[in-house]
């Protein structure tokens, strides 16, 4: 599989595995890194074709970091995002989108980069987790995706916004992941995940790193009846996905 099957994999994958999820929720990949954003279509066709736990995996990591923008009147003002992709999916993307060829990624082609994955995943709010006191809230479309390449990996920035106001009172929870599993969104260490702005002075706030076995026990029955009733429409990589907690008074 190619750059461009694999952010399709990330986006087009993640809308041919995870349709059902887009109705059941309140709530990048390369072949031809344009055809893995947009090469993904088939790569998918492919996955779906496997076992439910042979595709159950992800094919695409990278390293997260996470700003939760708080604003003087006491609402979440942005999320800000930070993903630096693993070397051989990054590879894949230069291959892929290096139109003339000259081995690196130039301002057009990372502009058809970002365009791409701005694209892709609109309708999974970009991986993007928010949870107002128990309620899933949705995000805006950021106003661009930055990207770009260093030292033989992708970066990318963006920042999205909550869909509808969140103040910050009660327990609000964020985080990252992917719900079809086919990328695998890490937070290495917890300063990675922190809350910036005036507006969360009366907050506290803590990382949680969900213990799978213990997730397991918890959930043991819905998660069987999950995984084998539509093991590719379901959500059940929320429950091990790490978030930020806040809790306000």
């Amino acid at each position: 599989m190619d750059g461009q099957d694999r952010l399709h994999g990330i986006g087009d994958a993640a809308a041919a595995v995870g349709t059902d999820l887009k109705t059941e929720r309140s709530g990048i990949g390369m072949m031809d890194s344009r055809n893995l954003i947009r090469g993904s279509v088939l790569a998918c066709c492919l996955v779906l074709a496997l076992p439910a736990v042979a595709r159950a995996h992800p094919h695409i990591f990278a390293e997260a970091r996470l700003e939760v923008d708080t604003a003087s009147d006491h609402t979440i003002s942005e999320l800000r995002h930070v993903w630096r992709f693993d070397e051989v999916f990054s590879s894949s993307v230069v291959i892929d989108f290096d139109a003339n060829k000259n081995l690196v990624l130039d301002p057009d082609e990372l502009a058809s980069v970002s365009q791409l994955v701005k694209d892709s995943l609109m309708d999974f709010d970009y991986y993007t987790t928010i949870i107002d006191n128990g309620a899933d809230i949705g995000v805006t479309p950021p106003d661009s995706i930055n990207v770009d390449y260093r030292d033989g990996q992708l970066l990318m920035f963006f920042a999205v916004r909550p869909s509808k106001p969140v103040a910050l009172t009660g327990k609000l929870d964020f985080g990252v992941y992917d719900p079809t599993m086919y990328a695998a969104i890490d937070f290495l260490n917890d300063s990675d995940m922190v809350v910036t702005g005036s507006g969360a002075a009366g907050c506290t706030h803590k990382v949680i790193r969900p213990d799978p076995d213990q997730v397991i026990a918890e959930n043991q029955a819905s998660l069987t009846e999950a995984f084998f009733e539509n093991p590719g429409g379901n959500d059940l990589s929320k429950l091990f996905a790490t978030r930020i907690e806040l809790t306000c008074k």
